[in-house]
């Protein structure tokens, strides 16, 4: 298994993680599933193809 998709399933095992605990522990802290949803997120990431993810980046640091 390459990286790219190593790092997209864990993005998604994270995503479901999330889903989860959410349902079952609905007292959990708010910046505890914030992080497991934002870790899962970046590694889903990885699933765009390059040329898209460099056009991102160019947008993102548009504004400096």
């Amino acid at each position: 298994m390459n990286t790219q998709k190593r790092f997209a399933l864990t993005g998604g095992l994270l995503g479901a993680t999330y889903l989860t605990v959410n349902h079952l522990l609905p007292a959990l802290p708010e910046l505890a599933l914030g992080l497991l949803l934002g870790l899962g997120a970046l590694l889903a990431t990885e699933l765009l193809p390059e040329a898209l993810w460099s056009r991102l980046r160019v947008w993102k640091h548009r504004g400096e």
